[in-house]
């Protein structure tokens, strides 16, 4: 599986056998993930939402992400995606949330972090799956590998409920 269209085309299928809506919380990714599942016809039997996320001010007011959370750990980081996910699940209709959180440029960044660093949270009312990945390329390849390994492993773990 490695056409982005054949992923969204298995996520669509398992999706809407099992009825689950998905919404989407992207930071370094800016929509990317919501363009591609939106790529596909009937898109809205099985996607609800995105919120694009790219400052800290968003993830507090829009996700409810904790200041002391990103204050502790950074955006980039297992606990802000954990967040963005859960303020998802929270607010909206949805049953699966996917958010990512990464630093895509090799420009000097103000954080500790490696660049290329990319966070990804997948979580259901039952589960929650996070994954961590450092990534090399330029920041539009970086971008587009970030979407295709959330997608990924969102198919997977729609397939595990």
């Amino acid at each position: 599986m490695n056409n982005i269209l054949e992923i969204v085309n298995n996520i669509s299928n398992v999706a809407v056998a099992k009825k689950m809506l998905i919404s989407t919380a992207e930071s370094c990714t800016g929509g990317l993930i919501s363009k591609y599942l939106t790529d596909l016809d009937g898109s809205s039997l099985f996607f609800d939402s995105s919120i694009v996320v790219y400052s800290n001010d968003s993830k507090i007011s829009l996700l409810g992400v904790k200041k002391q959370t990103l204050l502790q750990h950074g955006a980039v980081s297992k606990a802000v995606v954990e967040e963005m996910s859960s303020g998802l699940l929270k607010n909206l209709q949805s049953s699966i949330a996917v958010s990512v959180s990464g630093i895509m440029g090799s420009l000097k960044n103000d954080t500790d972090k490696e660049a290329g660093s990319v966070w990804i949270c997948i979580m259901s009312d039952e589960i929650t799956k996070t994954y961590h990945t450092v990534l090399t390329g330029t920041r539009i390849e970086n971008r587009e590998k970030t979407a295709k390994i959330a997608l990924l492993n969102l198919y997977d773990f729609i397939k595990e409920l």
